[in-house]
């Protein structure tokens, strides 16, 4: 069964999963740890949209995946993805990423 996300929705969970990626550091994240997370911020998200986003990511070159067909698909920033995250590169059309915090005077 499919969520029922709306667009904005589903922009900011991407943007969700980055962050979880960039949390997970060189070793990354579970698409169940995405899950869980993704779960925390949008009410009835399930894995198949996670693994949907999780795709949608890694056609736009920010994350590597490895699948598997018995073990949680495990997945890491790519360079561009890391840079994407720390806003180091300009924003990508379909991801909500909030501005970059500024330090306080």
């Amino acid at each position: 069964m499919m969520d029922s996300l709306n667009q904005a929705h589903i922009a900011g969970l991407r943007w969700t999963i980055l962050r979880t990626l960039m949390v997970g550091g060189h070793i990354g994240a579970t698409d169940k740890m995405c899950l869980d997370v993704g779960r925390a911020e949008y009410i009835g998200v399930g894995l198949p949209r996670i693994r949907t986003e999780l795709d949608y990511l890694e056609s736009r070159r920010l994350v590597e995946i490895k699948r598997s067909d018995v073990h949680p698909w495990r997945a890491k920033l790519t360079r561009h993805g890391r840079d994407f995250v720390d806003h180091e590169v300009e924003a990508e059309p379909g991801i909500t990423r909030p501005p970059p915090l500024t330090p306080l005077d």
